[in-house]
């Protein structure tokens, strides 16, 4: 079986294959990674219920959930410095040399 991870700012999806290069079988959209006590976990799509309570939408073994996290960090974008990334979103200035 074959995990593939598809990032999507904090939430990913992810997808199983039975090989490499073929159509996933099943795409599970909205997960997350959550630092918790015991370290980083999955944390599955999940619905807030009136009563307050969560529930879940899909459940992973402890193996699958550890396929999922290690698939997850080998996939992770680089992240940018914080000064690139300020840098990226400032509009170009069309003239650096002040004319006076």
């Amino acid at each position: 079986m074959k995990i593939s991870i598809e990032h999507h700012d904090r939430d990913f999806n992810v997808s199983l294959s039975s090989k490499e290069g073929t159509q996933p079988f099943l795409t599970i959209k909205g997960c997350r990674i959550v630092d918790g006590s015991k370290g980083p976990f999955v944390s599955w799509p999940a619905k807030k219920m009136e009563s307050g309570k969560w529930w879940s939408h899909c459940w992973g073994s402890e193996l699958f959930n550890a396929a999922v996290l290690e698939a997850y960090t080998a996939s992770k974008p680089a992240a940018k410095p914080k000064d690139e990334a300020w840098q990226a979103r400032q509009p170009a200035r069309q003239d650096e040399d002040i004319p006076f």
